[in-house]
């Protein structure tokens, strides 16, 4: 990794002389500047009261950054995204239901859990009827995510009831059991589809099968494999996350020379979103929130959305929109057609692309 220039460490400590601790993992200084805030915004809502006094609170976030500073991760975005899906959920999907009406949000790639409890941690004050349900290959993670829930229910972060309303079960989104029979897999991980038979629809008569889940969202793996070994990828992520959060399974199965039937598909770190989108489709999500790396990985969805509504596989009253997730919500929002371009490229940072169906009001 190059070293910073003294130029930029000089600046960036006129400002603040915790920013060049924030600019070895963030490598400029809007970065470090937003991090800042958010671990200073942190730091003061663990004493919201301000009880332990102003010094305390700076102790805290210097500690903070110290961490920061060694590589410890970071993850606003995830927690940007969330929360402002669960304000979209309670201002247009919620308020359109009766109060006792099921309301049911599917995760893909859960990994520890966070998307899950946090949205009901913002959704069951308003939503009694609330199901969500956390899917993910790995056992490691679902355990992990299930200590998680119990650990906050435990420090009342969590309604008692989130025991009975949130899910974490083991299953392969990328290929259910006939598909990797096809492919010669041998494997004793569920299909997706299997799965959510334990979640039969709420309407007896939906005649779709595993349909009427309201929202679905997933924070996939997305990151190239050359990302992941050449520096681009923060030393953070590297160091503290498993590589199966964050780099997709090559596009052909171990032995096979068969690739996956998505025709969308030019590069590995785009494996999941076809998958997505499929899955989408099936269980009829009324709105659809997927992360990805940037705003190139995010046209390129986008663009997958678009050929589909072209060939008719998919509504036309479908929308699209790009949200960024540095924690502003101003002006952020880029909805489909010609002002998904007008973004910079310069403007980086993970993303989050919607999908809204006929029955959202965009």
């Amino acid at each position: 990794m190059p070293r910073l220039p003294s130029t930029l460490l000089r600046r960036a400590y006129t400002v603040d002389p915790l920013l060049p601790l924030l600019l070895r993992e963030c490598r400029d200084l809007d970065s470090a500047r937003n991090e800042l805030r958010w671990l200073r915004e942190h730091a003061q809502s663990r004493d919201a009261a301000n009880i332990r006094g102003d010094a305390w609170q700076q102790r805290q976030l210097r500690s903070m950054v110290r961490d920061r500073s060694r590589g410890k991760p970071l993850q606003p975005e995830t927690e940007t995204y969330t929360a402002r899906t669960a304000r979209l959920i309670l201002s247009e999907l919620g308020a359109r239901r009766p109060s006792t009406a099921p309301f049911r949000i599917l995760d893909l790639c859960t990994g520890t859990g966070c998307i899950p409890l946090l949205l009901h941690s913002l959704l069951a004050p308003s939503i009694p009827n609330l199901t969500i349900v956390g899917i993910d290959i790995s056992p490691k993670a679902l355990n992990l995510a299930r200590r998680n829930l119990d650990y906050n229910i435990s420090r009342e972060h969590l309604l008692p009831r989130a025991k009975q309303d949130v899910h974490f079960l083991q299953a392969n989104v990328l290929h259910d059991e006939e598909t990797q029979r096809l492919n010669g897999v041998a494997t004793t991980v569920p299909g997706l589809p299997t799965v959510l038979l334990d979640f039969p629809p709420a309407e007896a008569n939906s005649g779709a099968k595993n349909a009427d889940w309201d929202v679905l969202i997933s924070n996939p793996p997305y990151i190239s494999t050359a990302d992941f070994g050449d520096g681009t990828t923060k030393r953070s992520v590297r160091l503290h996350e498993p590589k199966l959060a964050l780099v997709p399974p090559p596009l052909t199965s171990s032995g096979q020379s068969q690739k996956m039937a998505y025709d969308e598909i030019t590069a590995r770190e785009d494996s999941f979103y076809p998958r997505l989108l499929d899955i989408s489709e099936q269980i009829g999500s009324k709105l659809s929130i997927f992360e990805c790396g940037d705003l190139g990985q995010a046209r390129r969805i986008t663009a997958m959305v678009d050929e589909r509504k072209r060939s008719g596989s998919l509504s036309r009253k479908v929308k699209t929109e790009i949200w960024k997730c540095d924690g502003f919500e101003g002006n952020d929002t880029v909805t489909s057609g010609e002002d998904i371009g007008n973004q910079s490229d310069d403007d980086q940072g993970a993303r989050a692309v919607v999908m809204y169906r006929n029955t959202v009001s965009r």
